[in-house]
């Protein structure tokens, strides 16, 4: 198992407050190899929290934002087991009433020292992203659905044509569920904050690879 213990970072620049949460992990591996690729998995998360953090100040300058600013940033472990982790870890804007929020998310193996993709949890002969395409995208339009009523037709109509889901959408799992996450941004501003999209492992159980099953899947 993974061994995770949570960072902060507490400071005030001009308007600014930050409260900047992060993982730092370690492992109990007396190979140099796998402890190398820990530090790097470190500081990568760090590298995020430095680059939201800039951002952040950058355009308070920039866009000479009058009023307070809430920076936050909150990481879940969704699962560690194994030497796997799957971790999403939310950053979050908050100037006044706005919130605009995105996420990354870590899923790491550090038996076979690599970053997990969609590709491994996947049959090779799958198409994964119609299937995941298909999923969330009835859910968004039962979203959309319920802000209508404060929507004109045309908006309603062009927020229909607009949407997307990227070739290589955030994603986490927890043993029961993949979950496909989406930032407030990338759907409508009439929605100010995360969307979660969770898929049961139960439900795509035959196109999940062998990995998936042996690994990740907890029955």
């Amino acid at each position: 198992m993974i061994n995770i213990a949570g960072k902060l970072i507490s400071n005030k620049v001009n308007n600014i407050r930050f409260f900047l949460n992060y993982p730092k992990l370690d492992i109990e591996e007396e190979n140099d190899h796998v402890q190398k690729f820990v530090e790097l998995v470190n500081k990568s998360i760090k590298n995020e929290v430095d680059i939201f953090e800039e951002i952040v100040i950058n355009t308070y300058f920039e866009e000479n934002i009058i009023g307070n600013v809430n920076a936050i940033s909150e990481f879940q472990i969704a699962f560690n087991r194994g030497n796997i982790i799957s971790m999403p870890m939310e950053f979050t804007q908050i100037i006044g009433l706005t919130d605009i929020s995105h996420i990354y998310s870590y899923n790491y193996d550090f038996n076979l020292m690599k970053k997990i993709t969609l590709n491994d949890i996947f049959k090779q002969d799958i198409d994964f992203e119609k299937i995941i395409e298909s999923y969330v995208m009835e859910e968004i339009y039962e979203i959309l659905d319920n802000y209508k009523s404060n929507m004109t037709y045309g908006v309603y109509e062009l927020m229909m044509e607009a949407i997307y889901i990227c070739d290589d959408p955030v994603f986490y799992f927890n043993g029961r569920e993949l979950v496909i996450c989406i930032s407030s941004f990338e759907l409508t501003s009439q929605v100010d904050n995360l969307i979660e999209f969770p898929i049961s492992f139960k439900k795509i159980k035959n196109i999940l690879s062998d990995y998936a099953l042996r690994n990740i899947y907890l029955y």
